[in-house]
């Protein structure tokens, strides 16, 4: 018999899954301040909650100048575009992409207008992006993303190293000194992902999201195609509602990932970013289903006709700053809206500020009266007592009878009542004597 330990299974354990809660460490919400004194130059509007906005994100006392805003662009191609859901030809992201680190086009256009520099990230192009520049392909994800409705859009390996990526261009961007992040997005057949996220967050059906793109528009049987590619993801991933970065896996692709991890890493280093497109403000909902509140540090530039944009702008309450009926989500409707938000942080400074309210000194601790030392109570005075009538003096006549004097014995008394009771008078006359009610008249009477 064998004293042999049986050798230990030594395979570690499965690393945990990636949540958005591991970017979002430290995220605070932008600090409010109701506004309660008249403003000349903003009188009660859109700018003022423009200016508002800005100022709370920054954390100071007014808005500041936007000094380094940045356009990010994030690429990549969608295998739903094979269902034939877009009028873009295969191949066209590859050339957007290089017309745009060309300086060519309508963002490149607006951009140098504007004085705002681009930065164009290659995440999933399906074709060689070796031609591109070093940084525009340094954050390569692969080669396009799968077919959703058929299969996952992206490995889960695939989908946290996305997100991962993500928060790692929103610090480089930072770090570089940018105090502003615009988003746009390229790539053919992202408006049909976008809109299956919002689907499956808000629990809509495919036709309730469903738009004409943000191309030229598409015919009815492209409608159709396109509605029934959303249901078959949506189906797909109802079981994944809840968890973000699985649902990025599972309908995404990876530059809606990487759309959410910057949107959740900006907003824990406090920089606020303008979001486009049906692709921005759906990456906004992803995050914040995952971080609640990162929506508070986004603004929507532009409304585009997607149902998806509006349904999802509703849930965020993110209203957008412009309406100009039509969006490619490209990054030019937040480089249109910039010059909006500039000019509402340059009425704010101008205006008079409230002033702080004055520190008053905090009121003493009420105090109980003071209890006055007690007094002896004071001896009451004895009432005086009334003095006796004078009566008369001894020897003289009442109304009643005689007086006795003082040392006359009540046997003198008795005799004297006797004598005169037998008819002799004081004098010895032997009349009666009288007395009158006055006690002063005598009159004998025979």
């Amino acid at each position: 018999m064998s004293d042999e330990t049986p050798p230990q299974d030594e395979t570690p354990a499965p690393p945990r899954p990636l949540t958005l809660r591991d970017l979002a460490s430290g995220l605070a919400a932008p600090t409010k301040r109701p506004v309660t004194t008249p403003r000349p130059l903003l009188p009660p509007s859109r700018l003022v909650e423009l200016a508002e906005w800005l100022r709370s994100v920054q954390d100071g006392a007014v808005a500041a100048p936007v000094r380094r805003p940045r356009l990010v662009v994030l690429a990549g191609d969608h295998g739903v575009a094979a269902a034939g859901i877009s009028t873009r030809p295969v191949g066209w992201t590859g050339s957007a992409i290089r017309d745009l680190v060309a300086g060519r086009g309508p963002v490149a256009a607006l951009a140098a207008e504007a004085g705002v520099e681009v930065a164009v990230h290659a995440l999933s192009l399906d074709e060689d992006a070796d031609d591109l520049p070093e940084p525009v392909r340094r954050h390569r994800c692969g080669r396009g993303s799968g077919d959703v409705r058929r299969g996952d859009a992206m490995t889960a390996a695939e989908a946290e190293a996305a997100v991962r990526v993500g928060a790692g261009i929103a610090d480089d961007e930072i770090d570089a000194g940018a105090d502003l992040l615009l988003l746009g997005h390229l790539g053919t057949g992202g408006t049909t992902v976008a809109a299956g996220l919002v689907a499956a967050c808000l629990r809509k059906g495919a036709v309730d999201v469903v738009g004409r793109g943000s191309g030229a528009g598409i015919d009815d049987d492209t409608w159709m195609r396109k509605t029934a590619a959303i249901r078959d993801a949506v189906r797909r991933s109802r079981p994944f509602a809840t968890r973000p970065v699985v649902l990025l896996q599972t309908i995404g692709s990876p530059d809606l990932a990487a759309a959410v991890g910057l949107l959740v890493r900006a907003a824990t280093r406090r920089t606020p970013v303008l979001v486009d497109g049906v692709m921005g403000v759906a990456a906004a909902l992803v995050a914040s289903r995952g971080v609640p509140g990162v929506e508070n540090w986004c603004r929507l530039a532009a409304r585009t006709a997607e149902p998806a944009l509006v349904l999802a702008a509703e849930r965020l309450k993110l209203e957008p700053l412009l309406d100009l009926g039509a969006g490619r989500g490209d990054g030019t409707g937040t480089l249109l809206a910039l010059p909006l938000l500039r000019a509402a942080q340059v009425l704010a400074e101008l205006d008079p500020q409230p002033e702080p309210d004055p520190q008053l000194d905090p009121e003493p601790d009420p105090q109980p009266d003071p209890q006055p030392d007690p007094q002896p109570e004071p001896t009451p005075a004895p009432h005086p007592q009334p003095e006796p009538a004078p009566g008369p003096e001894p020897g003289e006549p009442t109304g009643t009878g005689w007086v006795p004097e003082p040392d006359a014995t009540p046997e003198d008394a008795h005799d004297t009542g006797a004598a005169t009771d037998a008819g002799t008078s004081a004098d010895g006359s032997g009349h009666r004597v009288r007395s009158s009610a006055a006690g002063e008249n005598h009159s004998p009477q025979g």
